[in-house]
């Protein structure tokens, strides 16, 4: 009979280790998902800040020839 209880014991054993596996695996996983995400916002906040650098540069630029010369003249160009 106890060797019934001894088989179980190591089933019940080698179910452990197998679901920690895979659980250390799903959380690996999880783990670069979201380390890809973070990078991927980082890079897109870098774009977005140039771009509105970009927006707002031209924006600001002079309209016309004599805006162009009065900006130079006035050491703000």
């Amino acid at each position: 009979m106890s060797q019934y209880v001894y088989i179980g014991g190591g089933i019940i054993a080698l179910a452990f280790v197998a679901w920690l596996i895979w659980f250390s695996y799903r959380a690996g996983k999880n783990n670069a998902s979201v380390t890809t995400a973070e990078a991927a916002t980082d890079s897109a906040t870098a774009i977005t800040e140039k771009a509105e650098a970009m927006a707002q540069a031209q924006a600001d630029k002079p309209a016309t020839e004599d805006g162009v010369l009065a900006r130079l003249d006035g050491g703000s160009a």
